[in-house]
């Protein structure tokens, strides 16, 4: 049931052999501590790799994946059981021993920071663990420093999961230690995990400046499409995803003055809600520096984009200078005389498109979306972006699958906040806005840039994001929702 997958950075990832178990249990030992050798919190390694890698090498080797280099040797292993009652039999066997061979150390060979660990699993360790769901598979990753990497984890992560779709696997989670940035949790939300709990780990307090944290990250493998395929089902002639609960998160206006801004609030959401988003990039905002000239911005986008998120075209310029006045009520009221493309004409706006596409091709992302600034375009733009090859665009309530013509309703909750009465305005409208739409299967919030440095904004936003998360949602772009 497994394969063996080629990561692009040329290391590959094939199941488990008998004859890998030696090298297994030496990368346990040389990272169990933080990713550094376990010996000065622990001496007895033989003891510790028994504990940690045994009940799934030994109960459970068809579910686990080591990672080779170009040269055959190992550099890394993901460990996992999927039959919890299998996982917890081989321990109970196993407990004896290892108590007898953990005791006689204690009394007559371990030194002092062997004896304190001890005493930690005895006393505070359980204590320490976080919760954990019911009836799922779970794993554990572990690589050499000279090989961690996005591709590698990913490469480890996508083997398992194909395997776990095969076994009719519905629900993983891996229990994962981070430092205080929480950068491993960010990591694995990449992946549509969401942590579910999380709880500081207090043996590492003497040897880490930074706070440590053992945290439950659990993924809904009906949201995989590699495994399921297209789990579709029609509705009144849209499709939906079978238990697929999301939050379609839009990050708008990206440009070299907004860079700082919009990281901070990729890091706030999906910190709360783990999964991907849409960055709504602007080419020359307001006929200001190409976003190509920004090295910073350029280097930050490939980033996200190499990390699953959608790198969508907002408009070309977010401005209407040079354009007719048009509507007083939506070029100036509604927009503040950034509707770019309300009401432009055809052969301009594809002439934007074109340079907006340049652009993409010439760095290398993708462009699977065109989202109009304001969200205001006629309607013959659709067969246009159909024709240039975009798989979506939206309207404020709606999202619309530009191959069939398909449109999911999905009103944005957004923020206007740029005077004090729309501020006043938008502040009451967002608890109206969740009670009828942050209930659906398919909840769409969308961001500006300054949108979080209003604290009641920010609260509001973090708790609902928090509210999804424990009701299920993940995190996806436009992209993943609309090309399942």
């Amino acid at each position: 049931m497994q394969t063996e997958d080629k990561a692009r950075s040329g290391f590959r990832v094939r199941p488990y052999r008998p004859e890998d178990r030696a090298h297994v249990r030496q990368i346990c030992g040389d990272t169990g501590f933080l990713g550094s050798p376990i010996d000065p919190v622990f001496q007895d390694r033989e003891l510790f790799n028994d504990f940690l890698t045994s009940p799934y090498t030994d109960a459970e080797p068809e579910c686990c994946f080591v990672l080779e280099n170009q040269a055959g040797v190992l550099e890394g292993y993901l460990t996992a059981s999927r039959n919890s009652a299998r996982h917890e039999e081989f321990i109970w066997k196993q407990l004896p021993g290892w108590l007898v061979r953990a005791v006689r150390g204690f009394v007559f060979s371990y030194n002092h920071a062997s004896r304190k660990y001890l005493l930690w699993l005895l006393f505070r360790g359980w204590r320490e663990t976080p919760n954990k769901p019911k009836e799922a598979a779970h794993f554990h990753v572990n690589l050499r420093p000279s090989v961690r990497s996005v591709e590698a984890v990913r490469t480890l992560i996508d083997a398992f999961l194909k395997c776990m779709g095969q076994y009719g696997v519905r629900c993983v989670y891996g229990q994962i230690v981070t430092r205080g940035d929480r950068r491993g949790e960010r990591m694995f939300a990449r992946y549509g995990f969401r942590v579910t709990d999380r709880k500081e780990v207090t043996k590492f307090r003497q040897h880490s400046k930074e706070k440590v944290f053992l945290c439950t990250v659990v993924k809904d493998l009906a949201e995989f499409p590699l495994l399921y395929g297209k789990d579709l089902q029609k509705e009144g002639g849209r499709r939906y995803r079978k238990s697929g609960r999301k939050l379609l998160l839009s990050l708008h206006d990206f440009h070299s003055g907004s860079r700082l801004q919009i990281i901070e609030q990729l890091e706030f959401c999906l910190s709360r809600c783990p999964g991907h988003a849409s960055i709504l990039v602007i080419p020359e905002y307001h006929h200001g520096r190409c976003i190509d000239q920004c090295a910073e911005s350029v280097k930050v986008l490939s980033q996200w984009q190499e990390q699953g998120h959608d790198l969508a075209l907002h408009g070309y310029y977010h401005d209407r200078e040079g354009l007719p006045g048009n509507s007083w009520w939506w070029t100036r009221v509604y927009s503040n005389q950034e509707s770019e493309f309300y009401n432009l004409s055809d052969d301009e706006a594809e002439r934007r498109l074109e340079a907006g596409l340049a652009i993409w091709r010439r760095l290398g992302w993708t462009a699977a979306g065109f989202i109009a600034p304001g969200w205001l375009y006629p309607n013959s733009l659709e067969p246009i972006l159909r024709r240039m090859g975009f798989a979506y665009t939206c309207r404020l309530r709606e999202l619309v699958h530009l191959a069939d013509g398909t449109r999911d309703p999905a009103w944005a909750g957004v923020y206007s906040l740029r005077s004090g009465w729309r501020k006043f305005l938008a502040l009451r409208w967002q608890p109206i806005w969740k009670s009828i739409w942050a209930d659906r299967d398919l909840v769409r919030l969308s961001l500006h840039p300054r949108d979080l440095e209003e604290p009641l904004v920010r609260r509001q936003v973090g708790v609902l994001l928090e509210e999804l998360a424990n009701r299920g949602y993940r995190s996806v772009s436009y992209s993943e929702h609309v090309q399942v």
